[in-house]
């Protein structure tokens, strides 16, 4: 489909003849300007019969191109409601910032191919288009977006249309029709036991980002959690671990997306010997530093608030970072091509793998919703119940 922008006309293709007498025309329907060049295009189509059939024919075609729906009408172009949508979210706080900005960098894929058409006049098809050419490496970066993220700029642009549907400025939303590719993320991994056994029995934890990687691995923590621990959140004497923040990609410490993420947790012995060696070897790491400090700089201290994955000046690291040390050290230790994120639920595939219950698992992983901890665990569970038919189907 497409938006009509006028009437449209009938041209007469056989010159020679009068209009009574002329049995060919050309039907031409005006539709807006192209989203990407800015001018003015229109579709076209060559009927044959009297003038009054082809006048039925245009009135035909211009209900094909439409099917039949009038939108509203509005001044905004598509990338200046896209704005105008942002501005509103941030002024009503209603998303953190960190979504904000990945709100943006997908709408800015967008405007990229529909930018200057009329917000009224973006159509199914043109979206379709869109998003076929994003998976041809029409994007950004020059590189083919995979299926799963030209979904969520989809969903993000229906968003978008769902306002100007609620503001009274568009009657329908085009994404309704639209065609957005399938989910094609790759199925999350989770290690063997033994495997990880010898992860945790070959990290160093008074090395900070081996330290991350213990504490995702053996208490389910996501990067953002790990990134976000402080000392106080550790309770080394009754065993307890805090997890009531995260710290985000620009740089704010924030309470946890979810009140389920918001959590008091049991902390393993392993975790805990591992814990006490990093902040011993964090207070020998900001002694040194300190003695090369100049005074006007003040020095490093280690107190209650400092972080517990922290870089040699005592800031906090974040998830980003955490992400590329990881990606760096992964073939160390035999997991090339593991995210970050399958430590955590490798974690939780052993907790389903042990028995526990899928509620205490959801709030072991402060998972908001019961239907992703149940997901982990009738996979897992369905492979052990897979294993258990094959070894009886062996004495069959």
């Amino acid at each position: 489909m497409a938006k009509v922008t006028g009437e449209g006309s009938i041209i007469q293709m056989e010159k020679d003849k009068p209009k009574s007498k002329c049995r060919k025309w050309q039907l031409r329907v005006p539709i807006g300007l192209n989203p990407r060049t800015g001018k003015y295009q229109q579709k076209t189509r060559v009927v044959e019969g009297t003038f009054t059939k082809a006048k039925a024919d245009l009135r035909g075609f211009i209900k094909e191109i439409e099917h039949d729906e009038v939108q509203g009408r509005t001044s905004y172009t598509f990338e200046e409601y896209c704005m105008r949508y942002l501005d509103i979210r941030a002024a009503k706080k209603e998303v953190a910032p960190t979504t904000q900005v990945r709100q943006e960098w997908q709408f800015r894929a967008a405007i990229r191919h529909i930018g200057k058409v009329n917000l009224a006049a973006v159509t199914p098809t043109m979206l379709d288009d869109m998003y076929i050419a994003m998976l041809k490496g029409d994007t950004l970066s020059g590189r083919p977006s995979s299926g799963s993220y030209v979904n969520q700029i989809h969903d993000n642009i229906t968003l978008v249309f769902e306002h100007a549907i609620k503001e009274g400025i568009l009657v329908k939303n085009p994404c309704d029709a639209a065609n957005p590719p399938k989910m094609d993320t790759r199925e999350k991994r989770a290690m063997k036991p033994e495997q990880i056994q010898e992860l945790i029995e070959g990290l160093d934890p008074g090395v900070p980002r081996e330290c991350a990687y213990l504490v995702a691995i053996t208490m389910g923590l996501r990067r953002g959690e790990v990134c976000g621990l402080s000392w106080k959140d550790i309770d080394f004497e009754n065993g307890i671990v805090d997890v009531s923040h995260s710290f985000d990609g620009l740089g704010n410490l924030k309470e946890t997306k979810t009140k389920a993420g918001m959590r008091l947790l049991p902390l393993p012995e392993v975790t805990r010997e591992a814990l006490l060696r990093q902040k011993a070897a964090q207070a020998a790491q900001f002694a040194k530093t300190n003695q090369w400090r100049k005074p006007e700089e003040g020095y490093l201290e280690q107190t209650e608030e400092t972080p517990v994955i922290a870089t040699h000046y005592g800031e906090r690291v974040t998830p980003g970072s955490l992400s590329r040390w990881w990606s760096i050290d992964r073939e160390r230790f035999g997991l090339d091509g593991w995210s970050f994120h399958e430590l955590r639920h490798s974690y939780l595939t052993l907790l389903a793998l042990n028995g526990v219950h899928p509620k205490v698992m959801q709030e072991l992983a402060g998972h908001y919703s019961s239907q992703i901890t149940m997901d982990i665990y009738t996979h897992v569970n369905l492979d052990a119940k897979k294993e258990a038919v094959a070894a009886v189907s062996k004495v069959f």
